[in-house]
């Protein structure tokens, strides 16, 4: 429920009728020149309609009745024909905001688009109908879909239970941050590896393909800014990422890496973080270079080398003491720029909780890395809490607050819940972002919607997975209930609930057999791109960018310094990348040297490793049941199948979700229909109300908000809600009755 001020809420004790609304069109106030309104809000949900449980999205519809002003009829000035100097205002996909209330005082209802208008000819005024901020994730979905859950070379685990690819609060996400619409610090025009740790490991820029150790924790609490994976208390967990596009060390380019840390309560324990970027050189031996965090010695330290471990190579090390006193929030950055010999420099910047910071001046390590491209990135992961991992390629290190944090680039403008269901394997997604977001949310149990004031909010199952106890409101047939009807059903049962699971576990992938080959031979002049494009088939997980070599062996490509497949091959020139959309891969090939390079290599220029489930295998369909033979013995078995389309890959979730389905529909509780109250602009969505009717119905019951309809005429205000209740009337003991049988007699 909204808060309101004093003045709102002794309207509404007062019982106050006459209702204020202020309208905004393009950024215009035309609340004066609104003669009616209807605002329509509700889940779309596809649990039965009696049942103590709701789930699905809800897209806020707003109808106006707009009428014209100084002799001028609303279709002369608004309508679809009229003057583009006045029409725009209301033209389709105009901004809209709509508040009402009482006595003066008005709370924020509706924020998003003119969706239609339209005029009667010889009318006075326009109608039109907009939408929420749902009209805003109309573009395609689009998720990663990473094969390393899968993926036999790189096992996550013999099972899900300790290794997150992501999760359907990740993959929410990822298709409102594809939006705009972000939850904490977005990637940089110029990422080449993101990933948001918001209910998964999965990278949303770039590839996710090998985890360790416990993936299994994700908390608000104390997130740096939405959520955040919690590191193991001790030991390290890691995760192994090819970035979107491998760049080359021998540019004036640097790589910037960061990452938002919170260290409150992280006592004892590995309180550190590694990342290491692993370069590939002509004889495929690779040279690392890692940036380290270590909050338990108060020191940053940067290492490079060839041996994997980071404390067998060169080092250089700063002293920053906050990192053993402070506690909060943190922003560290690290920057890497290689010399035209190979040398690399490591500088960093840390943003302290207390809002100061400090800047760790440049330093090498003694050693050139030979001529290379960035193999993969490790992120090694202790007792903390992060979020928005991130490496750029930028031209010059990040040196203001604004360039460090992206400050005022960005704005928080949703709300998650915590994740609560792991995926191994992202599903297959299709349609709009939005009708996405609403299967997930069905599938998952959870809701999805957008507030009065255009923040989207991601709810899980808990809030409604126990019956409430209190009410924000209580609406009572002595003032403000004007009617209602009760209804009690058999479909309110459902005392049998089965959810089908899908289990990953015994799959695997094979990367070779449907490869992306190439034999073409292409010139690429001096700071041009060459591009290679291949069809994408539905079957087909994430292709990463192939690896520089002399020969194009299995998930390489070859570069020459001549158009000759005899020619000498060239290193750390080319940038590759791969670019994943719409049925489609596509390679990118930017020649970052001073001199033309082919790609060629005899029989074949290129092989790209193209997963895909080997053999005809895919998940096993397992199912989990929950029951309750009380309730059976009463109404008789009462089944509910959920089907979450692939959305759920444990045994735990597909109990949890069975379980939480049979406590809601193990008996049925009453249907509220048509429930007209005096209007509170106060209500929300998923608000409990206590209904308390003396009249009729004599019921006493609380019950969930699941749908709001409010219309005005001029002040006049009327409010319909939508109530599934959520109590239910006790066990039936059938007192003093002999139910006949269902059968009389019997066939002979």
């Amino acid at each position: 429920m909204q808060p309101a001020d004093p003045s709102l809420t002794k309207a509404l004790q007062d019982g106050e009728r006459s209702a204020d609304h202020r309208v905004r069109l393009g950024g215009r106030e035309l609340g004066p020149q609104v003669s009616s309104w209807s605002l329509d809000q509700s889940y779309a949900t596809d649990l039965p309609d009696a049942m103590r449980a709701f789930s699905g999205s809800s897209s806020a519809q707003l109808e106006l009745t707009l009428g014209g002003r100084g002799g001028v009829s609303g279709p002369a000035l608004y309508g679809p024909w009229a003057p583009r100097a006045t029409g725009d205002v209301i033209r389709p996909r105009q901004s809209v905001t709509m508040d009402w209330g009482l006595a003066g005082s008005a709370l924020p209802q509706f924020r998003g688009t003119v969706r239609s208008r339209s005029a009667q000819s010889g009318g006075e005024a326009v109608s039109l109908t907009a939408l929420d901020g749902a009209e805003r994730l109309r573009m395609p979905a689009r998720l990663p879909r990473p094969s390393g859950g899968i993926d036999a070379d790189a096992p996550y685990g013999p099972s899900l239970a300790n290794n997150w690819t992501a999760s359907p609060t990740w993959c929410v996400d990822h298709l409102l941050r594809n939006a705009g619409i972000h939850t904490c610090p977005p990637p940089r025009p110029t990422s080449i590896l993101y990933a948001s740790l918001h209910g998964g490991a999965a990278a949303n820029i770039g590839y996710l393909t090998a985890l360790s150790g416990d993936w299994t924790k994700w908390t608000k609490t104390n997130a740096p800014w939405e959520a955040a994976v919690q590191g193991p208390a001790s030991g390290l967990a890691s995760a192994e990422y090819i970035p979107s596009v491998r760049p080359v060390n021998r540019l004036g380019d640097g790589l910037w890496a960061e990452a938002w840390f919170d260290n409150t309560g992280s006592a004892g324990g590995t309180r550190q973080l590694d990342l290491t970027l692993s370069w590939t050189p002509a004889n495929l031996t690779p040279h690392y270079t890692t940036v380290r965090v270590d909050f338990t010695k108060g020191e940053l330290q940067a290492f490079s080398g060839k041996d994997k471990v980071p404390t067998g190579n060169g080092s250089i090390v700063w002293t920053v003491p906050a990192l053993t006193t402070q506690s909060g929030r943190w922003h560290i950055g690290f920057w890497l720029k290689f010399s035209s010999a190979g040398v690399p420099t490591f500088e960093a910047r840390v943003r302290y909780p207390d809002g100061n910071g400090i800047h760790c001046t440049p330093g090498t390590v003694a050693g050139a890395v030979a001529a290379s491209h960035l193999g993969n990135v490790i992120l090694r992961l202790g007792n903390l809490r992060v979020e928005g991992l991130q490496v750029s390629s930028l031209t010059t290190v990040p040196s203001t607050p604004a360039d460090i944090l992206q400050e005022g680039r960005w704005t928080k403008t949703a709300a998650l819940d915590p994740p609560d269901t792991g995926l191994r394997v992202i599903p297959a997604v299709s349609g709009t972002a939005w009708e996405a977001i609403t299967a997930i949310a069905r599938a998952t149990l959870s809701t999805a919607e957008f507030d009065g004031n255009g923040i989207f909010r991601w709810r899980n199952r808990s809030r409604w997975a126990n019956a409430p106890t209190t009410s924000h409101l209580t609406v009572t047939s002595a003032r403000e209930l004007a009617s209602l009807t009760v209804t009690e059903e058999i479909d309110a049962c459902r005392n049998y609930c089965s959810v089908t699971w899908d289990n990953w576990e015994n799959v695997s992938v094979n990367k070779i057999a449907k490869s992306k080959i190439s034999t073409a031979r292409l010139s690429i002049p001096a700071g041009t791109t060459g591009t290679l494009v291949f069809g994408r088939g539905d079957d087909e997980y994430d292709c990463w960018p192939p690896e520089t070599y002399v020969d194009a062996l299995p998930g390489c490509i070859s570069f020459r310094n001549a158009d000759s497949d005899t020619a000498a091959n060239v290193h750390g020139a080319v940038e590759v990348g791969t670019v994943i959309s719409d049925g489609a891969v596509t390679v990118t090939m930017r020649n970052r040297s001073s001199s033309t390079v082919w790609l060629r290599g005899g029989a074949r220029s290129m092989d790209m490793l193209a997963p895909t489930v080997s053999g005809d295998g895919g998940p096993g369909k397992h199912w989990y049941s929950a029951w309750n033979t009380i309730s059976q013995g009463h109404y008789g078995v009462q089944l509910y199948e959920h089907d979450p389309e692939g959305w759920v890959q444990d045994s735990r979730a597909a109990r949890e979700i069975a379980e939480a389905l049979r406590a809601a529909g193990v008996y049925p509780v009453p249907l509220l229909q048509d429930v007209e109250i005096l209007a509170d602009p106060r209500i929300q969505l998923g608000d409990v109300v206590r209904v308390k009717d003396t009249t009729g119905a004599v019921l006493d019951s609380l019950a969930w908000v699941v749908g709001i309809k409010t219309e005005a005429e001029g002040q006049a205000v009327k409010q319909t809600l939508t109530l599934r209740g959520a109590t239910y009337n006790g066990v039936p003991t059938d007192t003093g009755l002999t139910p006949d049988p269902p059968v009389s007699g019997s066939v002979a």
